[in-house]
C-alpha cells in the first residue's frame, strides 16, 4: 500500500510540474504579443509620475484602491522599462498558479485544468492590471482556511489586502470576516465555545486590521472628489447579473445537500456576489472581460474550500457549476476575442502611432493631442512632449483630465486661432469631418477602439 500511494504521489507530482512549466510557457507567449493600452498604461504613468500622497490624493477619480500601483511604483521611479510590470503581472500569476497546483487540496486532474484555463491563462497574466492580486490573495486565502483557527492572524493580512485590490472584492472580504472573525469572538463572547486568550487575541487583532483597511480604502475612493461612475445597464450586465444569482441559488442547493456543512462557504460567496451585484446596478455597469472573470475567481475559492468534504458527488457538482458558469457569463467568448486581437491584430494601437512619429517626425519635439486619457498610452514608447490642446499640459502633469467630448471638439476647432499652434503636429483619436488639417498617417484598427490619427497644422 505504501509503494502504491507513493508511485501514484510521484505521478502526481510529475503531471502537476509538466502542467506548471506549459502554463508558464503559454502565458509568457502570451506577454510577449500583447500591446498594454491605456488603463494597463495609465497605472504605470500613475506610479512613475505620481508621489504617493498625490496617488492617495487621486484615488477617487481610478475607482479602485491603489495596492497594484505601489507595487509598480519603485520599479517605474527607478526607470524601469513599461514591460517590468507585465513581468510582475506575469510572476503574480504564476505564484497563484504554483499555490493551486501544488497546495491546494483537490485531484492534480482537476487542478490541472483549471490552471491551463482562464483566468489563469491570459487575462490576468497578459494584461496587466490590479485583478492579478485579487488571484494571488484568493490563493493564498484558499490554502490557509484549513488553519485559520491555528493562525487567525496571518490568516487575517491576506483579507486585509485584498480590500486594496478592487471595490468588487469587498463583498468577499465582508463574507470571510462576518464568518470567522465575526462569528467566532461572538461564540466566544456567549460562551459557546471556549478559546486561549493568545487565538482571541490574535482573531480580535486580526478583525481590527481588517476594518482599518476597509475604513481607509472606502475613505480615499469615496471622497467628495469622486468622478462617479455611470450607472444603468445593458443586456450583457443583465446576463452577468443572472449568472450570478442562479451560481447563488446553486450553492445555497449543495449547501442544503450537504446538510448545513458548508454554511460558512456559502455565505461568503453570496455576500461576494451580491455586493457585485450591487456594483453593477447602483455604481458601475460596465462589464468588462477582468471584472467578469472575479465571478470565477470567487466561486473558485467556494469549490476549493468545500472540497475538504469527502463527498464526491457534491464535489463534482460544485465544479460542473464552476466550468458552467463560465458560458454563462460569457467569459469564455469574451476571453476567446481579446486572445484573437492580442494574436492577429492591435490591441490598442498607441505604439503603432508612437513608433511612426519616431521614425517620421525626428525633429519634432512637442506633438499636440486631443485628450490626454487616450494619449497617455503613447507616452512610454516615444520622447516626444505630447501636449494637450484641451487642457492646455502636458500629459504627464494631467494624469487625471477626464473626458470632456464637447471640450475636446471646441480645443480641436479652436486650433486655428492659437498661432503657435501652426506648423506643428496633431495626434486625434477622435474622428471630426472636415477636418482643416492635412492628414498624415492612421493607425490601424484595435480591439479597443482606440485609433489615432496624425495631421499637420498648416
Amino acid at each position: 500500500m505504501t509503494t502504491q500511494r507513493s508511485g501514484s504521489s510521484k505521478k502526481e507530482f510529475i503531471v502537476r510540474t509538466v502542467v506548471f512549466i506549459l502554463f508558464l510557457a503559454l502565458n509568457l507567449w502570451f506577454i510577449l504579443i500583447h500591446e498594454p493600452w491605456r488603463d494597463e498604461i495609465h497605472a504605470w504613468l500613475m506610479a512613475k509620475y505620481m508621489s504617493p500622497v498625490e496617488m492617495i490624493e487621486f484615488s477617487s477619480y481610478e475607482g479602485h484602491p491603489l495596492l497594484w500601483h505601489f507595487m509598480l511604483m519603485p520599479f517605474a521611479k527607478l526607470g524601469a522599462p513599461v514591460w517590468t510590470m507585465h513581468v510582475i503581472s506575469y510572476i503574480t500569476v504564476a505564484a497563484s498558479a504554483y499555490l493551486m497546483l501544488f497546495k491546494t487540496k483537490m485531484n492534480y486532474i482537476v487542478q490541472s485544468v483549471i490552471v491551463l484555463f482562464v483566468p489563469f491563462i491570459f487575462i490576468y497574466s497578459s494584461v496587466a492590471r490590479n485583478y492579478c492580486l485579487i488571484l494571488l490573495l484568493t490563493m493564498i486565502i484558499a490554502v490557509m482556511y484549513d488553519d485559520r483557527y491555528k493562525h487567525p492572524f496571518l490568516y487575517s493580512i491576506p483579507i486585509a489586502l485584498m480590500v486594496f485590490t478592487h471595490g468588487c472584492a469587498w463583498g468577499l472580504v465582508a463574507g470571510l470576516t462576518v464568518t470567522f472573525h465575526i462569528y467566532e469572538l461572538y461564540r466566544v463572547i456567549t460562551g459557546k465555545v471556549r478559546k486561549a486568550d493568545s487565538k482571541v487575541i490574535q482573531t480580535t487583532a486580526g478583525l481590527a486590521v481588517i476594518a482599518i483597511s476597509s475604513i481607509t480604502a472606502v475613505m480615499t475612493i469615496y471622497s467628495s472628489r469622486s468622478v462617479g461612475y455611470f450607472s444603468g445597464g445593458d443586456g450583457k450586465t443583465d446576463i452577468t447579473i443572472l449568472s450570478m444569482v442562479l451560481i447563488m441559488v446553486m450553492a445555497i442547493v449543495i449547501t442544503i445537500l450537504m446538510k448545513g456543512k458548508i454554511w460558512r462557504e456559502t455565505v461568503v460567496l453570496v455576500m461576494a456576489y451580491a455586493f457585485m451585484i450591487v456594483i453593477y446596478k447602483i455604481s458601475y455597469s460596465s462589464v468588462i472581460l477582468q471584472r467578469l472573470l472575479l465571478i470565477q475567481v470567487f466561486l473558485l475559492l467556494f469549490v476549493i474550500c468545500i472540497r475538504q468534504d469527502d463527498n464526491k458527488k457534491i464535489n463534482v457538482a460544485a465544479l460542473t457549476v464552476y466550468f458552467l458558469s463560465f458560458l454563462v457569463s460569457g467569459a469564455v467568448f469574451d476571453t476567446f476575442e481579446a486572445v484573437r486581437w492580442d494574436v492577429t491584430g492591435h490591441y490598442s494601437s498607441a505604439e503603432e502611432m508612437a513608433d511612426y512619429i519616431n521614425r517620421n517626425l525626428p525633429d519634432e519635439d512637442m506633438i499636440l493631442v486631443d485628450a490626454g486619457i487616450y494619449a497617455q498610452t503613447m507616452v512610454p514608447y516615444t520622447d516626444k512632449k505630447l501636449y494637450d490642446i484641451n487642457y492646455k499640459e502636458y500629459i504627464t502633469d494631467s494624469l487625471y483630465c477626464m473626458d470632456d467630448t464637447d471640450a475636446i471638439y471646441a480645443a480641436i476647432f479652436d486650433i486655428p486661432k492659437h498661432p503657435e499652434y501652426k506648423g506643428r503636429y496633431l495626434v486625434l483619436r477622435y474622428r471630426i469631418e472636415n477636418s482643416p488639417f492635412d492628414e498624415i498617417y492612421r493607425t490601424s484598427d484595435s480591439y479597443t477602439g482606440e485609433e489615432f490619427t496624425l495631421f499637420f497644422i498648416k
